[in-house]
């Protein structure tokens, strides 16, 4: 006879799981009623409301019967990926179906909606439940690393979801959909595999293959960052409200798949004890230690709030649409690349993985901190100068945002300046070395106001855009020398070559100074019919950030000229 198991109703977990069959059931019994529709994102939240249910039933009977337990799978797998998954669906039906299905007046679909956001309470309580506690016996997808397999895998649904009945005849978008399709399959069979119990026939160590996966992950979903978007907007001159939902999507897919990498990393590499590593054979798991302390600090607010910040200046200003001009370029790169590593660092150093980087923390810290206050600096002068104007609100409100942006990160750096003596500090928090992160700056705005016609055909300019190339290429492997920790290997004193480099790029950017305005601008006026912004003004933005780069490097010069060869106490 079948054993009936009355305990697993009564149960906290038993009831919130009664709750959920509950209330997915009265959801979509009302959508149901209002009628169908053709619509691929009804069929979606029907869908959801359907699959939540059955399958909820479906455990609530197993387990009452004790059935579960002669089923060959990992039952705590299966449970904990199906209430994390089922509980991003209820969220997504909760927000899909309102917004495309619901009025002021109907009744019905708003019930729909409050229930359905009932229902995804209970199944996030159920996630909290179930959720696996350092020391417990718990399957892998219990843990943050399974949890985020299955979000991956559903983030990669919404995006199938969104691309519709486009035309993807582009090599670049067809690129974009087979990283989608790739990575959706990988991790798809990961949870398998995990509920399956099947992980012990893998040929190699399973977390060394899953960590070489996320990381390959990310590396195909950074370049469907810059592609997708790209492609569609450079295009197309209205891509529609979708195109957008996947750009967000694959923004928010590529967060998952860093964290799960650094997550990965950590479990396979750094981390010594046999318990904790991610040995699927093992029953035993504990779980990352992490530092919530590097978030309270004044720097990692502030950089939470930089995170924040500059993701609501791209947000805005691709809301407004692409726009085939290098300055548009540059500003919305510069938002992008400030955001995913001040994302980056917060997640490093959260998990504790910074003091394991084979690098100066410090110096790498710092050195992004005043690179990013500069480019936001930039970005907050460029924009509003070309692509605003006083009825332009999203474009003003990005420029008022990139203004704060650039306040955070300057904050950052003075508090990384203005620490108190005696603690540990890079080079790169000092004045040098702000310095030759403030000379790459400006040689990146010279070659983004440079094109090819200014400078083809004159020998002289050609050698001025050789300086401005030289210069930024020593002043680039300095930084990247000092960050790696790599100033000690060399057979000679560093800061003797550095001193003479400094003293080189000012006498070359001497030359430029003079060579670059006068070839520039000799029988070349500023034509009449320029009247906003012309080509030429690219080269008295030129001229500007040569002179402010050879004073840089002039006063670089000076700096390491005295600390070298006059400061006997070093």
């Amino acid at each position: 006879m079948v054993t009936l198991d009355v305990g697993t109703l009564t149960v906290p977990v038993g009831i919130v799981r009664l709750l959920e069959l509950l209330f997915s059931c009265i959801s979509f019994s009302l959508v149901g009623s209002v009628g169908h529709s053709s619509n691929s994102f009804w069929t979606w939240c029907m869908f959801t409301w359907c699959f939540c249910f059955c399958v909820t039933l479906l455990i609530l009977g197993l387990e009452f019967t004790a059935l579960h337990a002669k089923i060959p799978i990992s039952w705590n797998d299966f449970t904990s990926a199906f209430s994390m998954l089922a509980t991003l669906m209820m969220l997504a039906a909760s927000i899909i179906y309102p917004r495309f299905f619901a009025c002021s007046s109907c009744g019905r679909p708003i019930g729909a909606t409050v229930t359905s956001c009932i229902a995804f309470i209970l199944y996030a309580t159920e996630v909290g439940l179930t959720r696996a506690k350092p020391g417990e016996i718990s399957g892998f997808l219990s843990t943050v690393p399974g949890l985020l397999k299955v979000l991956e895998a559903f983030v990669a649904c919404i995006i199938f979801m969104c691309l519709g009945s486009y035309k993807y005849t582009h090599p670049g978008i067809q690129w974009c959909i087979a990283v989608y399709s790739i990575c959706f399959i990988v991790a798809l069979l990961f949870i398998i595999f995990t509920i399956g119990r099947l992980l012990t026939l893998f040929p190699a160590p399973f977390e060394k293959v899953l960590t070489g996966c996320n990381v390959l992950a990310v590396v195909m979903y950074m370049t469907a960052v810059v592609i997708w978007p790209y492609y569609w907007f450079k295009y197309t001159s209205n891509p529609g409200d979708l195109v957008v939902v996947v750009t967000a999507m694959t923004c928010f897919n590529l967060i998952a798949y860093i964290v799960d990498s650094v997550y990965s990393v950590k479990l396979s590499f750094f981390v010594r004890s046999v318990g904790e590593r991610l040995i699927p054979h093992q029953s035993h798991l504990i779980m990352v230690h992490v530092d919530v302390r590097s978030l309270t600090q004044p720097e990692g607010i502030l950089r939470i709030v930089a995170a924040v910040l500059t993701c609501l200046s791209l947000s805005l200003v691709a809301s407004v649409g692409y726009l085939s001009s290098s300055y548009w370029a540059w500003c919305m790169f510069t938002w992008c690349f400030c955001c995913f590593f001040t994302l980056l660092i917060l997640v490093l150093e959260f998990t504790t993985l910074s003091a394991k980087v084979p690098i100066s923390w410090d110096d790498f810290t710092t050195a992004f901190a005043m690179l990013a206050a500069l480019l936001c600096l930039a970005a907050s002068i460029i924009y509003p100068t070309f692509f605003t104007c006083k009825t332009c609100y999203r474009q003003i409100g990005a420029t008022v945002v990139s203004w704060f942006c650039f306040g955070t990160y300057a904050a950052i750096v003075a508090l990384a300046r203005l620490r108190p003596t005696g603690q540990v500090s890079g080079f790169l928090s000092t004045v040098p070395g702000l310095l030759k992160i403030l000379e790459t700056f400006v040689a990146c705005i010279i070659f983004t106001s440079l094109e090819p016609n200014h400078y083809s055909s004159s020998p002289a300019l050609q050698w001025c855009v050789a300086v401005y190339s030289l210069c930024f290429i020593f002043a680039l492997l300095i930084v990247l020398l000092t960050i790696g920790e790599l100033r000690s290997f060399f057979p000679f004193s560093f800061d003797k070559l550095a001193t003479i480099y400094n003293v080189v790029a000012a006498v070359m950017y001497t030359t430029t100074m003079v060579i670059w305005p006068f070839y520039s601008f000799k029988n070349n006026a500023r034509p009449a019919e320029c009247l906003r912004f012309c080509p030429w003004d690219e080269l008295l933005v030129v001229t500007f950030m040569t002179i402010v780069n050879f004073i840089v490097y002039t006063l670089d010069a000076v700096y390491s000229v005295r600390l070298v060869f006059f400061t006997k106490d070093s």
